[in-house]
């Protein structure tokens, strides 16, 4: 059950008044790492690593764990998988991996993964969601490894999951294989058993899960990913159970070599179009924007004076956690905003700071003049501002004259595609980008 709220149009005095600098439209440098330019010859590849899916008999059933992140090509992957499965004579299904999130519930969790372009009808496969699990032992005193019941009644299980930096801390091991293993796999028990330690819990105890899981469950191969700095897949590739350890750290050490970033420092204003559970954990990335990594922990770049968010991607199902690192959101995004789903996410992850919810104002464009206001520079005229799409779409962006002769100094601009302009809003005071 949704629980939407209903905010008062509060308009604030003099906010209108507000001037907004002009942006130039431009292509910014970033890491390079090549993308891969076909699936089917390293799909057919991934699916030969190890011996234990070779040794699985005709008929055996084969639980496909998916995630509730966007991950570039993500049903063309995983209907790979299905597809290859199917052709080995065995009946693959899905089943969501992913913790709490769609508010906790089997029915939200197969909403997620149909927004992602994951379904029954889309990967030819059932699609078997469920919140129950089964308790695989302690790993120490009251500190369980749990994995969804569907996944462990299976003759086998493949993962599909995409190895990447964590929002909240660093470790050798972060969000990859392991993290699908003990949290998503988990479900909401599983995810609250990693959470309610905080960082120890991530970077010390999700590994020692993921492990008790996997002597005692029927893991026959994942399939991890990574992508480049454009959001494309660079690497895909097959790893055995025992492999995990090893793929989890040469991978995580390969993506944050190649990993998006602003090219500042230092701002006063960032505009984020979309924030989402599918685009971040902490829907806009921390380690992007510079907020908030564990109550308070400070991120070292960049730094922002003011940040605000427009809208909630649709895949994220009025989850928009998040919205607490935005220093202001428009009414009609925060009239979409899934209650129930946030405060159990918050619940589940120990932590309530991105989901507070800051002042609501009419539109986007008074909330674009409410980040102006507040972002420490008066003078329109010397404003660093940058609006982007989301943390993940890093390569296109609107950026103040300021920045621009800052990054054109240091070569980090690839190209302008639009001159000096005016921000466009339409009748509503929606903005349009272009982006």
């Amino acid at each position: 059950m949704k629980y939407n709220p209903q905010f008062p149009t509060m308009v604030l005095p003099g906010l209108s008044e507000q001037p907004i600098p002009q942006f130039l439209g431009v292509t910014v440098r970033q890491p390079e790492l090549a993308a891969l330019q076909d699936l089917e010859g390293p799909l057919d590849k991934a699916m030969t690593a190890g011996a234990r899916l070779d040794a699985l008999p005709p008929g055996a059933r084969v639980a496909v764990a998916v995630g509730s992140r966007g991950i570039a090509d993500l049903p063309k992957v995983v209907r790979g998988v299905t597809d290859r499965l199917r052709a080995r004579g065995l009946a693959p299904f899905i089943v969501p991996a992913m913790g709490s999130h769609g508010g906790g519930t089997a029915e939200g969790q197969v909403g997620m993964l149909d927004h992602l372009g994951v379904s029954e009808k889309s990967m030819g496969v059932p699609v078997l969601s469920s919140m129950e699990t089964v308790d695989l032992g302690e790993v120490e005193p009251n500190v369980h490894a749990h994995i969804d019941r569907n996944a462990f009644e299976a003759d086998g299980i493949v993962i599909v999951a995409r190895v990447k930096a964590h929002t909240n801390f660093e470790a050798e091991i972060e969000s990859g294989l392991h993290k699908m293993v003990s949290v998503g796999l988990g479900k909401a028990m599983g995810a609250r058993n990693v959470h309610i330690y905080g960082r120890r819990g991530l970077a010390e105890l999700m590994p020692r899960i993921a492990a008790q899981s996997l002597a005692r469950a029927r893991f026959v191969l994942a399939v991890a990913v990574v992508e480049n700095s454009h959001h494309q897949l660079a690497v895909l590739e097959g790893v055995a159970p025992e492999d995990f350890p090893e793929a989890d750290r040469r991978l995580l050490a390969l993506s944050k070599a190649h990993a998006p970033s602003l090219p500042f420092a230092q701002a006063d204003l960032l505009v984020v179009e979309y924030l989402g559970k599918d685009i971040s954990g902490t829907g806009m990335d921390s380690k992007v924007i510079g907020r908030e990594g564990f109550r308070g922990d400070p991120l070292a770049s960049p730094y922002l004076n003011s940040i605000v968010a427009l809208r909630t991607t649709e895949a994220s199902a009025g989850n928009g956690t998040g919205v607490g690192n935005s220093d202001f959101i428009p009414l009609e995004m925060a009239n979409g905003l899934d209650l129930m789903a946030m405060a159990f996410n918050a619940l589940t992850s120990a932590g309530t700071i991105r989901v507070r919810i800051p002042p609501v104002l009419p539109t986007e464009r008074d909330v674009v003049q409410g980040g102006l206001r507040l972002c420490w520079q008066p003078d329109v005229s010397r404003v660093r501002a940058c609006v982007i799409r989301s943390t993940s779409a890093l390569d296109r962006m609107l950026i103040t004259r300021p920045l621009l002769e800052e990054l054109q100094a240091r070569g980090a601009v690839l190209d302008v595609w639009k001159s000096a302009h005016d921000l466009q809003f339409d009748a509503r005071g929606v903005l349009e980008t272009g982006l």
